[in-house]
């Protein structure tokens, strides 16, 4: 499905930052059948984008909320008690963009709409399908986002014992926040997570492999679908989800 746009205060892009761009342009393009480039490819549309990063640190995805203005999004995360690593600045002509990150450290993007206003293409494998802010700090999270973006928490239990935690602004779902536990190394810091929906979980985790990646958690079988957590060959992690009946019929 073709997105023209997104609301304001809603994820809208995953970009890949890595020391070794043409070694994650292979992965992700064999990985998704993605024609690679700056701008990850699907059939004409953006998906994704590909920067380069410092050299000897792994691989890791990006992920934006989209801004009026980059400049107002910064000035709310500095007052929702977060931080700017980069302060906002063009694009060229595909918008305006600032580095920042939440009270417990967290880093995301902000993206101001120009020619692009993020994902081209969504509800459909191979796109991103979900992003989800993983802490700690239930509490903390809670706070900031509510107050940087107005979302609110919402919870349900997806299998006995386990939550699943929306961001919703409006009755309408933005987001998720995962809360670590003992199952987590220790030190593990605060992050944002990327989901990208695929047509059939087993055969992506088996062409992971063959492409150097490897499995992190499951696969799992959840009411919404197969999931599983991977890592790619420069260790940027990810995960992957195949919808279930349910999920997918709600699209017909």
């Amino acid at each position: 499905m073709r997105v023209r746009g997104y609301a304001p205060a809603t994820p809208c892009w995953a970009e890949y930052m890595t020391a070794d761009p043409a070694g994650a342009a292979a992965f992700y393009s064999g990985l998704f059948g993605w024609t690679p480039g700056e701008v990850f490819a699907l059939d004409g549309r953006a998906v994704a984008g590909l920067l380069p990063g410092e050299p000897g640190r792994p691989g890791a995805w990006l992920c934006y909320v989209s801004a009026v203005a980059a400049e107002d999004g910064v000035a709310a995360v500095l007052d929702a008690g977060g931080a700017v690593l980069v302060p906002a600045h063009d694009r060229g002509p595909r918008g305006r963009a600032a580095l920042v990150a939440d009270s417990a450290g967290a880093v995301f993007g902000l993206w101001q709409r120009g020619t692009s206003g993020g994902a081209e293409a969504a509800a459909e494998p191979a796109t991103m399908c979900w992003t989800e802010v993983v802490t700690w700090d239930e509490a903390s999270a809670v706070e900031f986002y509510g107050k940087a973006f107005h979302w609110s928490e919402r919870k349900s239990e997806i299998a006995e014992g386990v939550d699943h935690i929306e961001w919703f602004v409006d009755s309408r779902t933005v987001g998720g926040l995962s809360v670590m536990d003992e199952r987590y190394p220790a030190g593990t810091p605060a992050h944002w997570r990327v989901t990208f929906e695929v047509e059939d979980c087993a055969a992506t985790i088996a062409r992971c492999l063959e492409l150097g990646g490897a499995v992190l958690t499951g696969p799992l079988d959840l009411p919404v679908g197969h999931y599983a957590l991977l890592a790619d060959a420069q260790g940027g992690t990810f995960g992957v989800i195949e919808l279930s009946d349910a999920i997918l019929d709600t699209r017909l």
